[in-house]
């Protein structure tokens, strides 16, 4: 697995409600997400409109392993 896409879809096939890529996030949004800023992939955490940056990501397919791993262990 190596693109958004790739993940959204196994997101979808496992059940997983998607708030975490970037065209599924909305601003109102808390948790964890994803964004695409200047070509750098930025996973970040937002709690009452607080956001603090995790990690950084020269490219989507470290970012999408990350995430993907997280889901493994994160999600119901």
């Amino acid at each position: 697995m190596n693109t958004i896409e790739e993940l959204e879809c196994w997101m979808q096939e496992n059940n997983i409600k998607n708030t975490y890529t970037p065209n599924a996030r909305y601003s109102t949004d808390e948790g964890e997400g994803l964004e695409v800023l200047n070509g750098i992939f930025i996973w970040y955490y937002i709690e009452k409109g607080n956001r603090s940056d995790i990690e950084h990501f020269k490219n989507e397919s470290e970012a999408v392993r990350y995430i993907y791993n997280y889901l493994k262990n994160h999600e119901r």
